[in-house]
């Protein structure tokens, strides 16, 4: 019976490492979409794993324990045969003692560190399970590896940098071969012929970017290839099921050679070298001197996750033909031209509605972005499914083209607005910085509700709403800070909140006071080390404290870090919401002795 299970799962096994390899490599990798080899990553290190030290391969991917017995992923860039470095050297180690001397060692190069953490093991050690199969201890990195790539040029004084450079991520288990692809498909957006925009009526700079994106294309097809064959003969061994035991014939080293014997041929007619830098210094060392960079490896040793780490960056240095000494070459500048930019038409849509209503008077008070209103029209539109998201119908179980939209029932006490201010796609990342207006009171939230809906029979107070907390992000895609803004209400007799404070919306904007210090009393975001500011920084908030204690306009509070601020309410909207907080006019008798009861707590 056991034999019998041993047999099922791995048939199970093989039907899966199967599956997974017919989607991966396919005509459409790398154009159309990018595959995760993270499974196929691990059968090939089961299926290299060797018995013996003459089945040690270049490129097998391990876990191992370091001398803190720590678990890293990593992978074997160097065999150590010492009868090939010499017979004075295993005399030497013999001499000293060490147990492991004349053995055949590999190096390992853990993933994210640099080489100087690499570890040497023996079969011994694999032997023992200080060396296993890939992830079997060690966790995969939950995010692909992101490095940014520079466009850079070199000019009588040095290397420049120029144009827009971008982020790249790789899946972590990528060859650097199949991340080399991806990076010459994303350069190869900076060379769109872009007929709007051309530079000059010649065609020549033209059609020398037609047959660069030509040779690009080539070279893409030949690196997703080796990538593809290589994945193929190293899982052969588990895919084939008249094998008795597994062979190792797949050399990532021999496979790599042959490569980059095709690639020489192809390499010198791209219109731009494939550097790796160090994140810190894109120009090189020296303004130009690449002492400190190397060519980027197109091989099947290393993945992209074992070679590039947070201290890296890769460099499009971009060739100037018009400088070239072969009186053969065309002779025409860089071939570099700025990225068509992409229209996501829904969004314009939606802008260009919002500028018809301001135009129409709708918004006369609004200063630029979208309503919130025209958000939350958005989200409960009615949408068309596509035929991949039929619906069947539950009667006749027909599948039918359905339409759907959202539309709320209940309203909750605090009702919470995550603004999508991020797009990430498989290939491109950004932070969407579209300023969305919000009111600060009277919300009324009736028209986005089911005309049934219980919550429409009360008073008004029961679906309209006023700000009471913003939470704001400042930066971009790979940083940024939160600071959050907060609405200050009435305290009772006791010091504590009145949670069921209601605003009557007749408040001010600014107040005006005769102390000079309180013209400093609204202040936007930056923090000042200087000891008179921050003095006159807690006297404006005093006196704000006063004057909101005197005014139906609750106080608006900014929270930087430790730093408190009063703000004034015109400042609470703005491109950085990222999260808006609202609290119901009325909110339920259960809620309001909850939330009173917080401070007992």
């Amino acid at each position: 019976e056991d034999d019998d299970e041993d047999i099922t799962s791995r048939k199970e096994y093989q039907e899966k490492v199967a599956k997974e390899l017919q989607v991966y490599g396919g005509d459409d990798e790398c154009r159309v979409y990018d595959t995760d080899p993270l499974s196929l990553s691990k059968a090939m290190s089961r299926s290299l794993w060797p018995k013996s030290s003459s089945d040690f391969r270049l490129g097998l991917r391990v876990d191992a324990i370091d001398h803190r017995s720590h678990w890293f992923p990593g992978s074997v860039v160097e065999i150590i045969d010492p009868k090939k470095n010499g017979d004075e050297e295993g005399d030497a180690e013999e001499s000293k003692g060490d147990a492991d001397a004349g053995k055949t060692k590999i190096r390992v190069h853990f993933d994210n560190f640099s080489s100087k953490w690499d570890e040497t093991y023996t079969i011994d050690q694999f032997k023992s399970g200080k060396v296993r199969p890939l992830y079997s201890h060690a966790t995969p990195k939950p995010k692909p590896t992101e490095f940014l790539v520079h466009h850079r040029h070199k000019l009588k004084n040095g290397n420049t940098l120029f144009g827009q450079p971008f982020y790249l991520q790789c899946h972590n288990e990528w060859s650097t071969a199949r991340a080399g692809a991806h990076i010459l498909a994303q350069a190869s957006r900076f060379m769109q012929d872009n007929k709007a925009g051309r530079r000059e009526p010649s065609d020549q700079f033209y059609q020398s970017s037609e047959n660069a994106r030509a040779v690009i294309s080539q070279i893409i097809d030949m690196l997703l290839e080796a990538d593809r064959k290589y994945v193929q003969a190293t899982l052969k061994p588990i895919l084939d099921k008249n094998s008795d035991g597994i062979r190792r014939t797949a050399s990532a080293n021999a496979m790599s050679q042959k490569l980059t014997k095709k690639l020489n041929a192809l390499i010198p007619l791209l219109p731009f070298d494939v550097r790796v830098c160090t994140a810190d210094s894109p120009l090189g060392g020296q303004q130009g001197n690449s002492s400190d960079e190397v060519a980027f490896p197109f091989s099947l040793v290393r993945t992209i996750g074992n070679y590039m780490n947070a201290r890296h960056a890769v460099a499009l240095h971009w060739r100037d033909k018009a400088t070239s000494k072969n009186p053969d070459r065309p002779r025409h500048p860089l071939l570099y031209m700025p990225p068509v930019i992409g229209v996501h038409e829904r969004s314009k849509g939606v802008l260009e509605a919002d500028a018809a209503a301001k135009a129409a008077g709708k918004n006369s008070q609004a200063h630029g972005g979208v309503q919130l209103g025209v958000c939350l029209d958005e989200f409960c539109k009615e949408q068309h499914l596509p035929e991949t998201d039929s619906w069947r119908c539950p009667h006749c179980k027909d599948i039918r083209e359905g339409k759907q939209h959202m539309i709320l029932w209940r309203l909750p006490d605090i009702l919470v607005f995550h603004l999508k201010r991020f797009n990430c796609s498989a290939r491109w990342r950004e932070k969407i910085t579209t300023k969305v207006n919000f009111p600060l009171t009277g919300l009324n939230m009736s028209e986005w509700c089911d005309q049934e809906s219980p919550f429409l029979e009360g008073s008004e107070e029961s679906y309209v709403y006023d700000l009471i907390g913003v939470v704001n992000h400042y930066g971009g895609m790979t940083g940024g800070h939160y600071v959050a803004t907060c609405k200050a209400t009435a305290c009772g007799s006791d010091g504590s909140e009145e949670v069921a404070y209601e605003f009557n919306g007749a408040g001010i904007s600014h107040v005006d006071t005769e102390e000079e210090t309180t013209q400093s009393v609204w202040k936007g975001l930056g923090r000042s080390k200087d000891k008179d500011a921050a003095n006159a920084s807690s006297k404006a908030a005093n006196a704000a404290a006063r004057f909101v204690a005197e005014s139906s306009e609750p106080l608006w509070l900014q929270f930087d870090d430790d730093l408190v601020d009063p703000i004034p309410p015109k400042q609470v909207v703005s491109e950085m919401a990222y999260v808006l907080f609202y609290r119901r006019r009325r909110i339920s008798p259960a809620n309001i002795a909850k939330y009173s009861g917080l401070s007992d707590n």
